[in-house]
């Protein structure tokens, strides 16, 4: 199966896969970081909306939202969630100007997106990117929890997901290639009569520390640079847990 055709068949199926995933909660940290940083401005990027999930808790509070992402099958069903208050558009994050024009308030990654750049030259055309596409005293905010120190090399994982009417499973096995972790998850779905066996979806992932991270933020201009733990606004981290760190900036 080809890659496109390969995540044709999981994009209808994602938001079930991630179906533990709290997106208000997230959301919700970020708009309450918005009124800390004084932010003034409603409009935001969000690059790498995938399905729309964090899209719609933004809508739902107020924000414009200018969705952006690789994938034409997850931006249709992101367009079918979110009908009103945002906009979508594919594109690559390394390359936003051929994708979004302007300035916004926010710039936002999620759930790892940020992750999909393996070196720190595509980290840093990245970066300038979403500083180039902020309002002066605008606020970037991204997240990863794959660190070079948290990744772990052999790991296995099984996910099971059940909504009354889809039941499946996605195994995964980690594997560190130097800086960059490969993750290769296997699908088994039941959908109705249909059964489903989805293989080879691979993911290469940068794994930098968060010095290195903040560095490259500051390199691109970014200031008041932090770094927070798991959706909390503690900055006290833990590099080697498995939990999301949240990176914050202003320009």
């Amino acid at each position: 199966m080809s890659k496109g055709a390969l995540y044709s068949q999981v994009a209808r199926y994602y938001d079930r896969i991630y179906w533990f995933k709290d997106y208000d909660q997230e959301v919700g940290f970020l708009v309450r970081l918005f009124k800390r940083c004084g932010l003034q401005g409603n409009r935001v990027l969000e690059v790498g909306c995938g399905t729309g999930n964090q899209t719609k808790a933004f809508v739902a509070k107020g924000y414009r939202v200018t969705g952006l992402d690789l994938s034409k099958e997850m931006l249709s069903i992101a367009s079918r969630k979110v009908v009103r208050g945002a906009r979508f558009v594919q594109g690559d994050m390394r390359h936003l100007h051929a994708a979004v024009e302007g300035e916004f308030d926010a710039v936002v990654c999620l759930f790892s997106t940020v992750s999909y750049n393996k070196t720190k030259p595509e980290l840093r055309k990245t970066l300038a990117g979403f500083y180039r596409h902020l309002k002066q005293g605008g606020v970037v905010a991204f997240d990863t929890h794959f660190t070079k120190r948290s990744f772990t090399d052999g790991y296995r994982g099984e996910d099971i997901f059940d909504d009354g009417s889809v039941i499946g499973a996605r195994l995964s096995i980690a594997k560190r290639r130097g800086n960059v972790g490969e993750i290769a998850f296997t699908y088994l779905i039941k959908d109705g009569r249909r059964v489903l066996t989805l293989r080879n979806d691979r993911h290469l992932l940068g794994l930098f520390s968060v010095k290195e991270i903040l560095e490259t933020m500051r390199a691109v201009g970014f200031k008041k640079t932090r770094a927070y733990s798991d959706w909390t606004f503690s900055t006290r981290l833990d590099e080697a847990s498995f939990k999301d760190i949240i990176f914050v900036g202003r320009k």
